[in-house]
Parts: C-alpha cells; sequence; structure tokens
C-alpha cells in the first residue's frame, strides 16, 4: 500500500485522523495493469478527476498518481496488478492518496462456465446529492447491495421506474438477435472504461449496437446472451439469472468480443496515453 508519499508498505496504514477516508468523504478509481502496464490510465485518471471536480477537491497530478503506481510494479513481483487508489479532500491533514495494490488473478472457469447473477430487489434511486457518475463510498447503495447478495457473482441494479442501469461494480450487456445492447448512460450508468471499449470494439467487428434507453428487466431474461464488463476482468459472460432463466455460454457474439478484446484495446493508443 502506499500512502501519502511514504514508500510502498506490506500492511494498510489508515491514519485515524483523517476524518474523511474514516467517514467515506473520498474519490477512488481501480486500475489494472496489462503486460505491467497500466490500462487507460489517462481515462481514470479524468473520471477520478470529474469525481473529485464533484466534490469541490483537488487530486495528485497525472504524473504523481502514475509514478506511484510505477512504483509499485518496481516494488512487487507480480504477473499483472490490480490497483485502488483513494483519495481524500484537504482536511486537518493535507490531501491524502491511498494506493493499495494487489496480484491480479483470473479464474478461468469464470470465462469458461461464466457466472450466475440476480436482480436486486431494492431500485436504484435517483440521487441529487451524489450522480451516478461520480465513483465515491459516499453512494453507499452499491455496497449495500453487493454485501446483501455476495453469494451471487454480481447484482443487476434497476432505477426506480424499474428500468435496467447495471450491477454493482459492472456494465452489463445483452445480444438479441445478433444485436449488442446495453442501458444507454441517461438511465443513471456509470461510463464504465470497458464499457466504452467493448462499444468501440463491437462497431470495428461490424456488430450493430444499440445504446438503449429504459431496458426492462424481461429483455435481459429473453436475450439469447448476456455479458458483463468491468476493468478487473473485461468480458464476463453471465450462464444464469437467478433463479432459472440461463443463456448459452459463452454465446456467439460474447466468445468473438473475449477473442478479439486484448488485441483491440493493445492497438487502440487512447487507452495508453501518458504511460
Amino acid at each position: 500500500m502506499f500512502f501519502n508519499g511514504k514508500e510502498w508498505i506490506e500492511y494498510p496504514l489508515i491514519n485515524a485522523d483523517d476524518q474523511a477516508f474514516m467517514s467515506g468523504i473520498s474519490v477512488y478509481e481501480v486500475i489494472r495493469t496489462y503486460s505491467k502496464v497500466p490500462f487507460a490510465m489517462k481515462k481514470h485518471y479524468k473520471r477520478l478527476k470529474r469525481s473529485a471536480d464533484f466534490m469541490n477537491f483537488e487530486i495528485p497530478e497525472f504524473g504523481d498518481l502514475l509514478e506511484i503506481i510505477n512504483q509499485a510494479i518496481k516494488v512487487h513481483n507480480y504477473p499483472e496488478y490490480r490497483f485502488r487508489i483513494y483519495v481524500t479532500p484537504q482536511t486537518s491533514l493535507k490531501k491524502t492518496v491511498y494506493c493499495f495494490v494487489e496480484k491480479l488473478e483470473h479464474k478461468n472457469e469464470v470465462f469458461e462456465d461464466g457466472v450466475v447473477v440476480n436482480i436486486a430487489r431494492e431500485r436504484k434511486p435517483f440521487s441529487p446529492v451524489i450522480p451516478y457518475y461520480v465513483k465515491s463510498p459516499l453512494n453507499g447503495f452499491m455496497k449495500y447491495i453487493h454485501n446483501k447478495y455476495d453469494y451471487f457473482y454480481e447484482s443487476i441494479i434497476l432505477n426506480e421506474y424499474g428500468y435496467v442501469t447495471e450491477c454493482t461494480y459492472s456494465n452489463i450487456f445483452y445480444v438479441n438477435s445478433n444485436v449488442l445492447i446495453t442501458p444507454h448512460i441517461s438511465s443513471g450508468v456509470l461510463p464504465g472504461i470497458t464499457r466504452s471499449n467493448i462499444i468501440g470494439l463491437a462497431k470495428s467487428l461490424s456488430m450493430e449496437v444499440e445504446e438503449k434507453q429504459n431496458v426492462e428487466a424481461w429483455e435481459l431474461l429473453s436475450a439469447d446472451e448476456i455479458f458483463l464488463t468491468h476493468t478487473t476482468m473485461g468480458v464476463v459472460p453471465v450462464r444464469r439469472i437467478f433463479p432459472d432463466f440461463t443463456f448459452a455460454v459463452p454465446g456467439l457474439v460474447t466468445e468473438t468480443l473475449m477473442d478479439n478484446w486484448k488485441e483491440y484495446i493493445l492497438e487502440d493508443q487512447t487507452n495508453w496515453e501518458g504511460v
């Protein structure tokens, strides 16, 4: 873990005087590496800054944050890395940066067998205080849902009108008659970086893609294929929505995207800007 300009240390050091961190007043991002190079670092930084701007506090410069990550890569000998970065505002302490590093491990059965998800009973509330694009522990709804249904890989969340939005830490896609569909950002969806790359990849393969407003739950339940996207794992096929709605794993479209994923992101230079 990196703490506020100190060297990388083995055990987490959380300053009890940092009331901002202890009370959840912080912003965060999750970043992973490919071939030990931070993926979409500039895009993650821009999203972190957007969250911090909304919360009205500053974050480190891009170069400083990149140096923290590169230092961790030198210190820890992992095949690949996953970083969780938290920044708190200036309080009685100065602005504080916490960066947790861990070995990134993929379970092949997730990709080969798919995962089981559920549809949460709780509706995602419209928040006039914390908008959907701000990644902050203050928005505790997602954490609550994730913890409540932790026996599922993920939980699909509907908004207050009953339309599909996203999962607790993933975006969701489904395939119907060879059309790739995902809920529109206006539904209350985090503009995921992997989500954006998947849309770009699908279009580069001449797939028909629709960012659809007002996706109803039955559209997922009757889909040909479903998959999730998030930074750590990339594309994750869904084999079942609880209790017994099953899907091809991996479906033809999902498998095509999985097979072309790494080549696409490596060739897209916007994913490697600044590193």
